[in-house]
């Protein structure tokens, strides 16, 4: 199992970096993604994807407001962005993946 952070406690708006799923040998992907959204106050997530470093960003799902957990289908990239943070806010958001 690899824990990757998207954002880390940020207090402003942020553009996380990108975390790439690694798979190993003849490891097929995993057959899902957890990802965790932490919001203490105010503010606004997307997560991003995208299959090549080339490609563009897409949005998976809907911005998230308040904290959650979901699932997604794995893809090569992940990166989270934070917008609308309000004072004393803090966003964190984890990324999850296992065989």
């Amino acid at each position: 199992m690899s824990v990757s952070h998207l954002l880390n406690r940020v207090k402003r708006d942020a553009e996380g970096p990108e975390v790439a799923l690694r798979v190993v040998g003849s490891r097929e992907p995993p057959p899902a993604m957890a990802i965790q959204i932490s919001i203490d106050g105010s503010a606004s997530v997307q997560i991003q994807g995208r299959i090549a470093r080339d490609a563009p960003w897409q949005s998976l799902g809907p911005v998230h407001h308040a904290g959650t957990l979901l699932h997604v289908q794995p893809v090569q990239f992940l990166r989270a962005i934070a917008t609308g943070v309000a004072a004393d806010t803090t966003v964190s958001v984890w990324a999850v993946w296992a065989w």
